[in-house]
């Protein structure tokens, strides 16, 4: 671009001063150049008669060094004022010339003596000039020196109200934990006073104290005074209650859950004299309340109209309202004609008082009684102990009416029948697992029945698994050990023998003994196995599990019917191995993820697998087979013809020794799954021939290393066109190849299909525009799709358009990448089209990728008009805007758009284009002070302390950020350091590239210390740009010294956080190479 200059006039002297560009875009004008060519500086500048003013920051505050702005095709005029001038005129050394030459310079030569001023004159002249530029220069310096100062206190002011905000959170945390303390103690006071009522009533209410009394027959016309006296054959019988209620859970045949009669066929009162005259009125009060009902703070007791037959027992179902009744009246008369004065006659010990004598003549509906049981029920244990004496005889095997004693949370006995006991009693068992699995960083999902623990201890262990023993069912444990011993395994073995856990899946990370016992570790293993209730073993991460020798193998196990082993080194053991899987002779499936195998390690696996007549799946994913290893696979194949699923993704095999593996195969496989392999043009063509498309449901041979010829190509689309899989992950093509593709999805039955992927070509339109059709097709709807990727880099803005509308909002992940592409090179020409294409892609897309596509500020204004209009009804989880034009005004409207979003986790936007460093620094501050939902960040050119600022202010779940292009000051480190030590710290992984900061020994010994407490940060990386890396010695040293460490546990800490209900885009903002 040719330098451009701006036109400035002093006393008719005209001279062109050069325009610059700022960080923002906007040309100006420096004063000081404005001086260094005219030598002079005049009062003000002026633009037709009107001063010009400076230019100023946000703050009004003018910006440094002092500026104006630049005015193309005007002449900007320095007007100097008439006293100055007058001043100068009546001081002839201080006069200068006013004609049309120029003004002084600092090496201008004398002017001559015809100017009207002499040589004298003039040296003096310049040297008041020379004197005058050196102290506008030292006042220069001493400004600038007074703006740093500033800058520094507003800094340390920053950092003081930093400091101020975390000491009132600490105070707020203190209230916290002291109301916390205060819940705590009431809890124990009330835990305390339970305790002591518990201790209390259970060596007091050793018998029930709900009970009936009624007659076997309806005694009719005989005087209720002389029936116990005359008619001796007259038999009562005794009937308990069930104490249910609000401390039990609903159970029973009718699912009730209020005081009814317990099942039992009752006792015969053979001394009925003695009883009545004891417990008569407890007896009346509590069959009133069963014939018009009772509301009580612990339950209620229904009226007998509203009890279903179904809640009584078979006994009593016939006539009980009659012999209620009938008993009622009895009771009543017999009461009123005996002498209350008479030793013996009382209610449980007491002579008969007011409330008695109330409830006693009381009648009505079931409202008519309320309060709790101990104000109606006065019975205290030695009348209990009397009522004992008179069922001994008939209750020798102490059933007493079939209930079980128990106590609620007030400490209180109950009484309750076998179904509340069962219910509440597993009930309770469950709550206090749960409990423990919370504990325990975990989590249980009841609908699949599934159990995930992380157990960090010997201690959490033992507590863990005697809660799980006495918990109610569930089929599968994921549990995760940090610090374990061989006993923990042996108490894990002798656990798992009392469940009916069908699925374990086993992490071990550090063993805490000596390596020589490490062999035992196999033998409880081997002891789950073998007791036969797990069928189903995931095994990751544990170190020397099987050993080369010394440890006896079952002869069977036969009740194994899945072995996974994941990141298990074999190093001697692959024998060992081979005889565990020959014992496994119902084994359907076998899966090795990340398990090196050697040539002769694959062949002991192999030879171990040939009594596995079942087997079904094989998988050996990740584990480094070498080349020779297609021949034994292929071999073992053509023998075992019960397999059907084959997993060999991420080996080191050449096409022909997948070909041998696809031809051994044959037709039976029905998922086939060669990533990442060495598939190419020999097995494609040996697919096409073998598979006949019925039974393949699955098929992925993405990213091999070499890309299909064309020959190849051909042989591809054919199949597809006799395949009707469920999941298809298309091969990397040579060009041409996007007619290949396109020809390949016309041909595809799509019907079934719930899994696509086609990435790795240099597809464009006429993919985008074949998979459209396929996606909207009536006639074959691709009801089932789920998932799809794609990856478009030669697509245009039109193919983009077309494929974005055909995309179907109950697709659950849709990814679709333009990256590379030439998408927006013409910049928004067309901008109705490219809003349809944006509010398209928000409202559809799961991942939107538009790296290096060209994009501008004009275009991405679109996007952001889109990202807000579809914010109610947006999907959008993943944008990425890398490596394009935009300016920091156009990343700044990025961020404004999405300060509000509720769905986008992961954002990136790096570029070199940002320009000047620390131009995105006040967009992302505050950026990270509004949004509340994004989980990753990727940005580039910001300033260190607006960084800070921002994290320190921010409420997010912001777990992972990454930025290059950084600077800033020592003083920035040290608030950096403060911040990653403070609670307001999130952050599980720091990535910072081309950092230029200007920091010391002192401010990266603050940042290494507060690394040192840091408990939250797994990964971390700091480098620093070209020429920086003279000052960073200390950090570096002390990265390099914990790197390797922060990289070994980054893995397991992740899967720690997922097991602890982290969500997938947290485990993907922490994991390196991510997407």
């Amino acid at each position: 671009m040719p330098q451009e200059y701006q036109d400035v006039q002093l006393n008719g002297v005209l001279k062109r001063v050069p325009v610059k560009e700022g960080g923002d875009g906007q040309f100006h004008v420096l004063l000081g150049d404005i001086i260094d060519i005219f030598f002079y500086f005049g009062d003000r500048l002026e633009l037709r008669g009107k001063p010009v003013p400076f230019l100023e920051n946000e703050c009004h505050e003018r910006l440094f060094p002092i500026r104006i702005a630049s005015y193309p095709g005007e002449i900007l005029t320095f007007v100097q004022e008439s006293a100055p001038v007058n001043q100068m005129s009546s001081n002839p050394a201080l006069q200068v010339p006013t004609d049309n030459t120029s003004p002084p310079t600092r090496d201008s030569s004398p002017l001559p003596d015809s100017d009207g001023l002499s040589e004298p004159v003039l040296k003096e002249l310049m040297t008041t000039l020379t004197t005058l530029l050196s102290k506008v220069d030292s006042v220069q310096l001493d400004v600038h020196d007074l703006d740093g100062k500033v800058e520094r206190v507003k800094r340390r002011l920053y950092l003081t109200d930093t400091k101020m905000e975390e000491v009132l959170s600490s105070q707020r945390n203190a209230a916290g934990v002291q109301r916390e303390i205060l819940s705590k103690m009431d809890m124990m006071l009330a835990r305390t006073e339970a305790l002591l009522t518990q201790t209390f009533e259970l060596h007091e209410y050793t018998l029930p104290r709900l009970f009936i009394v009624l007659p076997e027959v309806a005694y009719q016309g005989i005087n209720p005074a002389l029936i116990l006296s005359s008619y001796t054959h007259v038999k009562f019988r005794l009937f308990f209650l069930c104490e249910c209620g609000g401390h039990t859970s609903p159970s029973g045949p009718n699912y009730l859950n209020h005081i009814h009669i317990a099942r039992h066929e009752g006792y015969e009162i053979t001394r009925p004299t003695e009883f009545f005259r004891k417990y008569g009125p407890h007896v009346l009060n509590l069959l009133r309340w069963l014939q018009f009902g009772a509301k009580l703070a612990s339950g209620i007791v229904p009226p007998l109209s509203a009890i279903s037959a179904i809640d009584l027992p078979d006994y009593l179902q016939d006539g009980l309202d009659q012999k209620v009744s009938t008993c009622i009246r009895y009771l009543t008369a017999y009461q009123s004609s005996l002498d209350l004065n008479v030793p013996g006659m009382d209610n449980g010990g007491a002579s008969m008082n007011k409330v008695n004598r109330q409830q006693m003549t009381m009648a009505g509906d079931a409202g008519s009684v309320a309060g709790t049981l101990d104000e109606f029920v006065q019975l205290e244990g030695s009348d209990l102990r009397r009522l004992d004496s008179l069922l001994k005889r008939k209750d020798q095997d102490r059933a007493l009416g079939n209930l079980f004693k128990t106590v609620d949370a007030q400490g209180h006995v109950k009484w309750i029948c076998l179904d509340h006991y069962k219910s509440t009693y597993h009930q309770r068992q469950d709550r206090e697992f749960e409990l423990e699995i919370k504990q325990n960083h975990g989590e249980y999902d009841k609908r699949l029945g599934v159990v995930t623990a992380v157990l960090s201890s010997s201690e959490a262990i033992e507590t863990f698994m005697d809660a799980m023993t006495r918990a109610g069912a569930f089929n599968e444990l994921d549990v995760h050990i940090r610090h374990y011993m061989f006993q923990d395994l042996k108490t894990l073995a002798d656990s798992l023998s009392k469940t009916n856990i069908s699925k374990l899946t086993l992490t071990c990370h550090e063993y805490r003994e000596i390596m020589s016992m490490g062999k035992k570790k196999l033998p409880a293993v081997l002891k789950i196995m073998a007791a036969g209730k797990v069928r189903y073993f995931h095994f990751k991460n544990i170190k020397d599990l099987i050993p080369a020798r010394g440890v006896t193998i079952p002869k069977e196990l036969s009740a194994v019917r899945s072995l996974e082993l994941t990141d298990i080194s074999l190093k001697d053991g692959h024998e060992m191995l081979g005889m565990i899987l020959r014992a496994c002779t119902n084994l359907s499936v076998l899966r090795l993820k990340n398990v090196p195998l050697k040539y002769n390690r694959l062949i002991s696996v192999l030879n171990g697998l040939a009594s596995c007549s079942k087997l079904n799946t094989l998988a050996f994913h990740n584990c480094q087979l070498p080349k020779e290893g297609a021949a034994p696979i292929a071999a073992f194949l053509q023998t075992c013809q019960s397999i059907t699923e084959l997993d060999l993704s991420q080996n080191s095999f050449l096409d022909s020794g997948c070909c041998q593996i696809i031809e051994a195969a044959a037709d039976r496989l029905e998922s086939l799954l060669l990533p990442y392999t060495g598939f190419g043009d020999e097995s494609a063509m040996a697919l096409e021939r073998v598979i006949g498309g019925e039974r393949l449901k699955c098929l992925n041979v993405y990213d091999s290393i070499d890309q299909l010829g064309p020959e190849a190509t051909e042989s591809f689309v054919r199949l597809m066109g006799r395949l009707c899989s469920t999941e298809l992950v298309f091969p990397r093509m040579q060009e041409p190849c996007d007619e290949a593709c396109a020809n390949a999805l016309q041909g595809l039955d799509a019907r079934k299909l719930e899994h696509l992927e086609i990435e790795g070509s240099n597809c464009g339109d006429q993919t985008a525009v074949a998979l459209a059709k396929m996606l909207s097709d009536p006639a074959h709807p691709c009801s089932e799709l789920a998932t799809v990727k794609v990856e478009l880099p030669s697509i245009t803005l039109a193919g983009a358009r077309t494929l974005a509308d055909s995309l179907f909002g109950n697709c659950q992940f849709a990814k679709v990448s333009f990256s590379h592409s030439q998408l927006f090179q013409q910049g928004a020409s067309e901008a109705a089209l490219l809003k349809n294409l944006f509010t398209s892609a928000c409202s559809r897309l799961t991942i939107l990728k538009l790296k290096d596509t060209g994009m501008n500020d004009e275009v991405v204004s679109h996007l952001c008009e889109a990202l807000q209009a579809s914010e109610p009804a947006c999907r959008l989880e993943y944008l990425d805007l890398t490596e394009n034009r935009l300016t920091p005004a156009g990343g700044a409207m990025v961020l404004a758009s999405l300060q509000q979003s509720q769905t986008l986790r992961t954002l990136r936007m790096e570029s070199c284009s940002f320009g000047e460093l620390g131009s995105m620094g006040s967009a992302v501050q505050r950026f990270l002070e509004t949004n509340r939902i994004l989980c990753r960040l990727s940005i580039s050119h910001v300033n260190l302390c607006e960084l800070t600022q921002g994290l320190c202010r921010n409420a997010n779940t912001l777990k992972a950020i990454e930025v290059q292009y950084v600077d800033g000051e020592a003083c920035d480190v040290v608030a950096f350091g403060d911040f990653l030590n403070s609670s307001q710290n999130t952050l599980l992984r720091l990535v910072v590239k081309h950092a230029r900061i200007c920091d010391d020994d002192r401010s990266l010994e603050h940042l290494c210390q507060h690394l040192k407490q840091n408990i939250t940060l797994i990964d971390l990386e700091w480098d620093y740009d070209q020429g920086y890396e003279a000052d960073s010695y200390v950090l570096q040293r002390y990265l390099d010294r914990n790197r390797e460490l922060w990289r070994k546990n980054v893995g397991a800490k992740a899967q720690d956080l997922a097991l602890a209900g982290a969500d997938p885009w947290t485990t993907l903002a922490i994991c390196r190479d991510s997407e």
